[in-house]
């Protein structure tokens, strides 16, 4: 069976977690297949409204002038060779790089599966925010699970399901944390490109909050950084010169990073579900709309411009009830599987 999944690869390690999790629940029900993906990196695939290289591309009839050599799913040959095309999450579900996809589905009558897709703002199901073969495709899809109320909105009239995002069910295995020995931090910057930067008032509030944890919480238990994109590791030696930083181009590392520690902290919304997956408790700093998504793996968020009293006092509570949380999110993270699974289950055969 060939399972093609819409991500990205070496872009953004988050979509990368929502991919792993996709995959284990998949597994889950089918058992063996072959993973394929469509690659949407920018650095890959092009999103130009006016694009010359395409253009005499599709004139040639061939990749005339721009040969796609990344090893997933091509502009040019056709994707006959899918048995199902699976959307894994992200807000990036529709659009110009998203074209090449759509057309195959309806080109091959593909089965489709959007799993815990999300959004940035509110938009309607209709012309204007949907092209006519994306209408399609999501009224043909077997099914739809939104990780926010607002996309779960914006499909109305079609049938979803809100469930947490598969990110939370990226580790197969998890632990319970008994004690906070060791705390992570994600760091990030204003400086990095756009997708993976914050804005300056996050960053200027980020490195506050951060030296203060340093400063108060040291002595107690050892403390960390995170990073997920390569842009974030000059910056960081100038910010935190002497801390310990880590970093991997290869986002199946990250289980193995954020397994470390016994809380994480930050910013990056799929840190801390790759983390609760794994029974790590998190506190988000929630800086834009998609922060809502920490709700389906049971953070707790401190909004950009909160005290550091109330961050404090949260760091505090987590760590006298740590081993409570790690086991509700492992039974949070089974109960979502389940749920998954069930739906996937009651699936018509076509």
């Amino acid at each position: 069976m060939n399972i093609v999944f819409s991500t990205t690869r070496q872009w953004n390690p988050g979509d990368e977690f929502i991919l792993m999790g996709c995959i284990n629940l998949l597994h889950e029900h089918f058992g063996d297949f072959n993973p394929i993906i469509y690659n949407r990196n920018p650095q890959t695939r092009r999103a130009r409204k006016y694009d010359i290289i395409k253009g005499i591309d599709k004139l040639a009839g061939k990749d005339f002038v721009e040969k796609f050599l990344d090893n997933s799913v091509k502009e040019r040959p056709p994707l006959d060779y899918a048995d199902l095309v699976v959307f894994a999450g992200s807000p990036e579900w529709r659009g110009r790089r998203m074209v090449k996809l759509y057309e195959s589905i309806l080109e091959f009558d593909i089965p489709t599966m959007f799993l815990g897709i999300g959004t940035s703002g509110p938009f309607s199901f209709n012309d204007t925010h949907f092209t006519s073969a994306e209408q399609d495709v999501f009224k043909r899809a077997r099914l739809i699970t939104t990780r926010d109320s607002t996309t779960q909105n914006g499909l109305q009239p079609l049938e979803t399901h809100q469930l947490p995002c598969p990110a939370l069910l990226s580790s197969r295995d998890e632990r319970t944390v008994k004690s906070v020995k060791r705390i992570g931090l994600m760091y990030g910057t204003d400086s990095a490109v756009a997708s993976n930067n914050v804005s300056s008032e996050t960053y200027r509030y980020m490195m506050e909050m951060y030296r203060q944890v340093l400063d108060e919480f040291s002595n107690e238990v050892e403390i960390e950084f995170v990073s997920h994109y390569i842009d974030e590791l000059s910056p960081f030696r100038r910010d935190f010169p002497g801390q310990i930083l880590r970093y991997s181009y290869d986002a199946k590392d990250y289980l193995d990073i954020y397994g470390r520690y016994d809380l994480v902290i930050g910013y990056r919304v799929h840190g801390i579900g790759i983390s609760a997956s794994m029974g790590i408790p998190g506190i988000m700093i929630s800086h834009d709309p998609r922060a809502a998504t920490v709700k389906g793996f049971k953070s707790e968020m401190i909004d950009v411009g909160t005290p550091y009293s109330q961050l404090r006092e949260s760091i505090q509570g987590a760590m006298q009830d740590i081993e409570d949380r790690s086991l509700g999110l492992q039974a949070h993270k089974a109960r979502t599987r389940a749920e998954y699974l069930n739906l996937i289950k009651a699936i018509p055969e076509r």
